[in-house]
């Protein structure tokens, strides 16, 4: 099992959206901007990796599907890459 995050450092929202009384201390459920989601699954037995290019992208999915195990790949986007997606007034 291969688990893909496509991290862009946050939860349909721009980085400078994210401000309020509670901007330092976020909820456990919230993407955060560096979070380590590849070393979660460390904790059981699989392998993390964290891309930020095309090739780490490619080499991390192969050594993790041939890997037969479970593994999570941590991919860093660009935080204002599809940002339309979570905004209903685009209607997209």
């Amino acid at each position: 099992m291969v688990i893909i995050v496509f991290n862009n450092g946050g939860v349909r929202r721009h980085p400078e959206e994210i401000d309020g009384p509670h901007k330092d201390d976020p909820a456990p459920t919230d993407f955060v901007p560096n979070a380590g989601y590849h070393a979660l699954i460390e904790a059981f037995g699989g392998k993390g990796y964290l891309v930020g290019t095309p090739d780490e992208l490619k080499s991390a999915l192969s050594e993790s599907f041939s890997a037969r195990k479970p593994d999570v790949v941590n991919v860093v986007i660009d935080p204002y890459a599809g940002s339309e997606s979570g905004r209903m007034q685009y209607k997209n």
